[in-house]
């Protein structure tokens, strides 16, 4: 389907989740495979997943702007200087990421109840990390603070550290 003609909802879901799927598979059952593309001595790599769910390692797009968003640049560079595991974690939270930008992107003239219908449609399925890292997603349990914030909490610099507050020390 050309991405012109995705109007729907339900047209734009199938997308995102055929694109999804493709990887997904890229990430966990062809991971050999993807691992084995990702050479870092290439130029800046980046992930598709295809409307037919296949995938793909290739260089972005060439033509500024390009038709889509495109994913992470340059997955390949931090292949070799990180865990395996955390690396995969990684282009998964990017591919997360790029998967909403493009569902987003043909979701540009829908309303906003059908842009929040494609949301909770694509928010029904486990995100691609989700499945990547076998987190399962937690049920939504409001927590003691939830909407407020704590009145001692301890504001942190830049660096991490606690920071006074001159209002408190007087």
């Amino acid at each position: 389907m050309a991405s012109s003609s995705l109007r729907t909802v339900e047209e734009i879901f199938k997308d995102y989740n055929a694109r999804r799927s493709a990887l997904v598979r890229a990430l966990t059952y062809d991971v050999d495979d993807f691992y084995s593309q990702c050479d870092p001595d290439k130029e800046n790599l980046c992930l598709y997943g295809h409307p037919n769910e296949a995938w793909e390692v290739a260089l972005p797009a060439e033509e500024v702007p390009s038709e889509l968003p495109e994913p992470a640049l340059g997955i390949n560079f931090a292949r070799d200087g990180m865990n395996k595991k955390d690396w995969l974690s990684l282009v998964a939270v990017h591919s997360d990421c790029w998967l909403l930008s493009v569902a987003f992107y043909f979701g540009a003239r829908l309303n906003r109840n059908e842009r929040k219908r494609l949301f909770s449609m694509m928010n029904d399925l486990p995100t691609v990390f989700e499945v990547v890292t076998g987190q399962k997603p937690v049920k939504d349990k409001p927590t003691v603070e939830s909407g407020s914030k704590s009145r001692n909490s301890t504001k942190r610099s830049i660096d991490g550290q606690p920071r006074s507050n001159p209002k408190l020390a007087e």
